[in-house]
C-alpha cells in the first residue's frame, strides 16, 4: 500500500489539479481490473489497433479514452463520455486544499446547464456485466433482501455482498445505535441521474442510499446544498453528515465505493465498483504505469462533474 499512497500523494498535489484535467485512467490496468473482477463475463485484454481492448459477450470493446466502445463505434469518441474510472482515495480530499481554478471548474460543471448537456456513456459493456440495458431485463434480476432492518431491492449479483456488509456492521459495538438512527435505505430505482440524461447506478440495483432520521444541520448531498449555498463545494468535511467509519469500511471491504469521497459529495450513497478497488491493487503492483492515471475523482473533471457517478 505504500506505493499506492505515494502515487496518490504525487497526484493530489496542487499542480496536479491544473495539469490532470481531462486525463483518463491507464487503459490496460483499468481493463485488467474489470477482467479480474468479472472473470465469468469478460475475456482477453489485448492491445489491438493502437488501443487496449477487452472481450465481453462475444464482442471486443476498445478503451477509447475510457469510453469502452464496441468495434463498430470505436472511432465515435465524440458521441460519448468516458466511464467514470479513477484511483479511489483512502480519505476524502479536504476542500481547503482546492485551488481557485478547481473551485470555479467545480462550480461550472455542477451547473444545471453543464449537467443537462453532458453526454452519456456507452452502455453496452455495462449491460453485459449486469444482464441488460432495458428496464424489464434488469427488473427480472432484482431481489429484495433484509439489510439493517429494512427490505432493500438490489441486483441479485450483489445480494450476497450486501448481506456480508450487514453482518460486518452488526459486529460493530455501535451497530444498534446506528441502525436505530436510519430513516430509510434506498436501493433499486429505475431513473436518470437528477438533472441529467444519464442513468443512475440505482437503475441497475447496484447502489444503496442510507438516509438518517436527522442530519444535525449538516450537508449530505452537494446538489441539495447547492440550492442554498453557492459555495457548496467548500463545505468542510466536518460539516457534512458521514456514516460511521465501520459502516464505510464494511461496504468498501465488499467492493463498494462511498460517495462521500467525491468532490461532488453524496454522503448517503454507496455503489458497487469492485474494479476501482482492484485498480488500486494493480497500480501498487505496476507503479511505472501510474503516470497515465488520474489520481482521484478530484483530479479529473471528466470523471467527477458530472461523470463521477452521482446517484
Amino acid at each position: 500500500m505504500r506505493k499506492t499512497h505515494l502515487i496518490l500523494l504525487l497526484l493530489v498535489s496542487t499542480p496536479a489539479f491544473t495539469q490532470n484535467f481531462g486525463r483518463t485512467a491507464n487503459g490496460e490496468l483499468a481493463l485488467r481490473a474489470y477482467q479480474k473482477c468479472f472473470p465469468d463475463k469478460t475475456g482477453a485484454v489485448s492491445f489491438i489497433e493502437n488501443d487496449w481492448t477487452i472481450t465481453a459477450g462475444g464482442e471486443t470493446f476498445f478503451w477509447a479514452g475510457g469510453r469502452l466502445l464496441p468495434r463498430s463505434e470505436k472511432d465515435k469518441i465524440d458521441l460519448y463520455s468516458p466511464h467514470p474510472f479513477w484511483v479511489y482515495p483512502e480519505k476524502p480530499l479536504s476542500p481547503d486544499t482546492y485551488p481557485p481554478q478547481y473551485i470555479e471548474m467545480l462550480r461550472s460543471r455542477g451547473s444545471e446547464e453543464a449537467r443537462r448537456d453532458q453526454k452519456d456513456s456507452h452502455r453496452a459493456f455495462h449491460g453485459i456485466l449486469y444482464g441488460g440495458l432495458e428496464r424489464r431485463e434488469i427488473e427480472a434480476l432484482i431481489v429484495r433482501i433484509d439489510f439493517l432492518g429494512e427490505k432493500v431491492a438490489v441486483h441479485r449479483d450483489i445480494a450476497a455482498a450486501i448481506k456480508r456488509v450487514d453482518g460486518e456492521i452488526r459486529k460493530w459495538e455501535g451497530a444498534k445505535t446506528f441502525i436505530a438512527s436510519i430513516k430509510s435505505i434506498g436501493g433499486y430505482n429505475w431513473r436518470e441521474i437528477a438533472g441529467t440524461q444519464r442513468m443512475s447506478y440505482h437503475s441497475w440495483g447496484l447502489a444503496v442510499d442510507i438516509q438518517p432520521k436527522s442530519l444535525g444541520g449538516k450537508a449530505i448531498y452537494w446538489q441539495w446544498e447547492r440550492g442554498r449555498n453557492n459555495d457548496w463545494m467548500l463545505v468542510p468535511l466536518e460539516s457534512r453528515w458521514n456514516p460511521p467509519d465501520p459502516v464505510i469500511k464494511a461496504f468498501e471491504k465488499e467492493g463498494f465505493i462511498w460517495g462521500g469521497k467525491w468532490p461532488l459529495y453524496d454522503n448517503m450513497h454507496f455503489e458497487y465498483r469492485p474494479e476501482l478497488h482492484e485498480f488500486i491493487r494493480l497500480l501498487a503492483a505496476n507503479p511505472d504505469k501510474s503516470d497515465a492515471t488520474i489520481g482521484s475523482p478530484s483530479q479529473d473533471l471528466h470523471h467527477i462533474a458530472p461523470d463521477f457517478l452521482l446517484k
